[in-house]
């Protein structure tokens, strides 16, 4: 498989925007070691540390591996670092000066962040949600590695029918798509962002164990096969009429795009055709209303209205245990910048990528509906996730 590597002046126009932001908190810089933040500014998430000052060119230092680092990473100014203990004196004779310096605190332990008073001093600043803003704006560059990722996860989804029969156990079924993914180059990851954020591919949700709530924050969540892990497949066997849910996450190039596919064998319950219908309506709305400009919050409330019209509020994203949102961005994490939510009064910008995901659950059914993965352009809503959305009925063999 290809080895991709970010260009030098893909990595210069993501730390000059960051820099900007830098400069409007009086920063004189900031620390980045979160592996999803190390790789959009770094292009390497070797294990090191980068500092990005408020002006001029970054440094990254790096305990383990250098040779790999800079191999990796097209940046200029790479030293060695033994220790943290060493990293103040060591941007110092750099010549970065650092009085008042920002940290991604929102994933930092309250451990780490003493450690780095410690070191730095105690006028350390919370710039994690600067960093999510940058990184919502895809440049040219990313959208090429989505869309490419877009067209293979649409491989996975197009070879994953044939596989479809009665009494096949759901974590069987899983095996498949994982299978037919790595034969695409998955790389086998998914970052979430977040304290207790886990998730293994996506879910593969059979019949009614697909309305079993989780304790995470996702419409759907299906039993898993063990309290240790308690989402997507519990040991559900595949049988005629119920709904196969597969939300399943491609990462083939470092950038993630999020897709949701429903499977039956022969026809569903008449609720649950309806529901996926109605999933299918709230896309559409979505694909005409997201156009830069557009709150993000005003297009969830549609959503939320056009379910309850059709008599199914206390179904949609979750039964009575509704997440609180049906959309979120995109990118080298599950969990970026927009999210199409209540009460997340962002405008829509150019350039932004979400998955948009309208899901129904019912208890004793299952669970039924859509998911995309879209990118704002000027004239509207762009899809990345590729192939039909229709739900696949497959034939009962006698």
């Amino acid at each position: 498989m290809m080895e991709v590597l970010t260009p030098f002046g893909e990595l210069k126009s993501r730390w000059e925007k960051l820099q900007k932001k830098l400069g409007h908190r009086n920063l004189d810089g900031a620390l980045i070691m979160e592996n999803a933040d190390l790789f959009y500014f770094a292009g390497s998430v070797q294990n090191g540390f980068l500092f990005i000052p408020a002006e001029g060119e970054p440094l990254f230092l790096v305990r383990k591996d250098l040779e790999r680092a800079r191999r990796e990473s097209s940046l200029p100014h790479i030293i060695p670092l033994d220790s943290t203990r060493n990293l103040l004196s060591l941007l110092q004779e750099n010549g970065y000066s650092l009085k008042r310096v920002g940290l991604e605190l929102d994933v930092i332990s309250a451990k780490d962040f003493w450690h780095w008073q410690k070191i730095l001093g105690p006028d350390l600043v919370d710039i994690s949600r600067e960093i999510k803003q940058v990184r919502s704006i895809k440049s040219p560059y990313e959208i090429q590695l989505l869309r490419e990722t877009g067209r293979r996860n649409s491989l996975v989804y197009a070879g994953i029918q044939e596989v479809i029969k009665p009494g096949l156990k759901d974590f069987q079924l899983a095996a498949e798509m994982e299978r037919l993914a790595r034969y695409q180059g998955h790389l086998g990851l998914i970052r979430f962002r977040g304290l207790n954020q886990e998730l293994f591919y996506g879910q593969v949700l059979v019949g009614p164990a697909g309305a079993i709530p989780t304790p995470y924050d996702t419409p759907l969540g299906g039993g898993g096969l063990s309290p240790y892990f308690p989402q997507s497949v519990s040991g559900a066997v595949i049988a005629p009429n119920q709904p196969i849910s597969i939300d399943f996450t491609g990462n083939y190039l470092g950038y993630i795009v999020d897709q949701t596919r429903v499977f039956s064998i022969g026809p569903l319950p008449f609720p649950l055709q309806r529901a996926f219908q109605v999933s299918l309506e709230i896309q559409d709305m979505a694909v005409r209303e997201g156009k830069p400009g557009k709150n993000a919050a005003d297009i969830y409330q549609e959503a939320c209205s056009l379910a309850d019209q059709e008599g199914l509020a206390e179904n949609f994203m979750g039964y009575r245990q509704p997440v609180s949102f049906i959309g979120h961005g995109v990118g080298l994490e599950l969990n970026e910048m927009p999210v199409i939510a209540r009460g997340f009064n962002l405008t829509l910008e150019e350039g932004m990528v979400f998955a948009l995901e309208p899901k129904f659950v019912f208890p004793g059914l299952g669970a039924v509906g859509i998911e995309n993965t879209f990118l704002v352009t000027p004239g509207g809503l762009e899809r990345l996730s590729t192939g039909p959305d229709d739900l696949v009925e497959i034939p009962e063999t006698s």
